[in-house]
């Protein structure tokens, strides 16, 4: 003879049971930790890698390190830590701006953004790069418990490694120089070129940036009316001189010099040489 249970019994059980699966989940402890996926490969990675020399309108950036927690959200702000570890080479001030005390995981969320604001003022940077290494610590009401996720390692400078497309298009950029380089990230109207001339749909466009950089190198006092849009100005110093720069970031400027050969103002590269298109 079949048995049969009643159907409000069976949903008192139900509701009983995720009731119950819905409390033990809540009260489980939570973890937090760094969420960074590589958008093309899809896996978890820990190392940013930035260079204020592809920005030349930058003082100082900022770098947006997301953060999550495990297990289920909660109705109250949270808190956590980030301290600076002991074998980072950046010094607060001077290469980042200190970090907070404690950062929050808002309510009802599981999600946060931490901004770290990063400097390239520093001379040094032209030559060296820095690391910042990140470390989550725990807090009362927001533990770290993953090793593996609790690290995020920044390493930045104002390098320029002159780049392999350089000796491939070297007939429409002429001789390589770091200052020679520089201006033609902040006026050809892209940082790159084609590594080889395998593309023949795509010399059109080099054409376009290297000759557009050239024109600037050969008339900057005329050609600059074509960057005041993007913030680039040049000014006359007292002694007569000029300057080329960026308005938001005065402090890196580009010195001209009157050359009594053809009566024209040039750049000047790191080795006192004129910057010739």
């Amino acid at each position: 003879m079949k048995k049969f249970i009643p159907v409000y019994i069976i949903c008192s059980l139900l509701l009983w049971s995720c009731t119950k699966r819905s409390e033990l989940l809540y009260e489980q402890s939570a973890s937090v930790y760094f969420d960074f996926t590589d958008d093309i490969k899809q896996t978890r990675i820990d190392s940013f890698f930035y260079s204020f020399a592809l920005f030349p309108e930058k003082s100082k950036d900022t770098i947006y390190l997301p953060v999550r927690i495990s297990g289920l959200r909660t109705n109250t702000d949270r808190y956590f830590k980030i301290r600076v570890d002991a074998s980072s080479t950046a010094v607060p001030g001077k290469h980042f701006v200190p970090l907070q005390d404690q950062y929050k995981m808002p309510a009802d969320s599981g999600r946060a953004v931490v901004p770290v604001i990063l400097l390239g003022t520093d001379p040094s940077l032209t030559t060296t790069a820095v690391t910042l290494l990140l470390k989550m610590e725990s807090t009362p009401s927001l533990p770290s418990q993953f090793p593996a996720m609790d690290s995020a390692r920044i390493t930045f400078s104002n390098l320029l490694v002159k780049p392999v497309w350089w000796v491939v298009w070297q007939g429409e950029l002429g001789e390589y120089s770091r200052v020679k380089y520089e201006l033609f990230i902040r006026t050809s109207g892209t940082t790159e070129l084609p590594k080889d001339q395998t593309d023949w749909q795509s010399t059109p466009r080099v054409l376009y940036f290297t000759r557009r950089f050239r024109a600037f190198l050969q008339d900057p006092l005329t050609r600059i009316a074509d960057y005041t849009q993007e913030g680039y100005v040049i000014t006359k110093n007292t002694d007569g001189t000029y300057v080329f720069y960026n308005t938001g970031n005065p402090t890196k400027q580009y010195p001209l010099r009157y050359n009594t050969a053809d009566g024209k103002y040039y750049f000047v590269d790191e080795t006192g040489e004129l910057v010739l298109p």
